[in-house]
């Protein structure tokens, strides 16, 4: 499942950013958003290396209400997830990306935005859209650009 794919290192921050809806549920995500991207970073602990995403949009569900399972049920749409425009948060128009099923929890936050001449994806997480981490279409520019920070976002370090 893409939710589970990533790891987000969250610290104890304000929780006063929550997600917003603005009415928008994606049956794609924006085509700049799909493939592969590359991060280099230690998430906060021992040696840096790579770690790649690679969004895709299989079993990605327009989002429409349904019922949420507990057991036996909630295993067979358990695969899919779903994906909503957000308000502005600091700042900045998200995607936030959540399973079919969850019953708690944040979700994750995508923002796709162009910083100079690179294409930055950045992953949040998180009630308060923090730990910010950028990733970039290559390794090398991802290695190069690792300890860049870009304004409004909030990083948990």
């Amino acid at each position: 499942m893409l939710v589970a794919m990533f790891l987000l290192a969250t610290g104890a921050l304000s929780t006063t950013a929550q997600a917003s809806r603005v009415g928008y549920s994606y049956s794609r995500l924006p085509k700049g958003m799909v493939g592969k991207w590359y991060t280099y970073t230690n998430f906060g602990y021992g040696k840096k290396k790579f770690y790649k995403v690679h969004l895709t949009n299989k079993n990605l569900r327009k989002y429409k209400k349904h019922k949420v399972y507990v057991g036996k049920k909630a295993m067979k749409t358990a695969k899919y997830w779903t994906a909503e425009k957000t308000k502005k948060i600091h700042g900045y128009h998200w995607i936030w990306v959540y399973g079919w099923q969850q019953s708690a929890g944040a979700g994750d936050y995508y923002n796709l935005h162009k910083f100079g001449k690179h294409q930055v994806l950045t992953v949040a997480g998180g009630a308060g859209v923090w730990g910010s981490t950028h990733y970039y279409r290559s390794k090398a520019v991802a290695k190069k650009l690792a300890a860049k920070r870009y304004p409004g976002f909030v990083y948990d370090n």
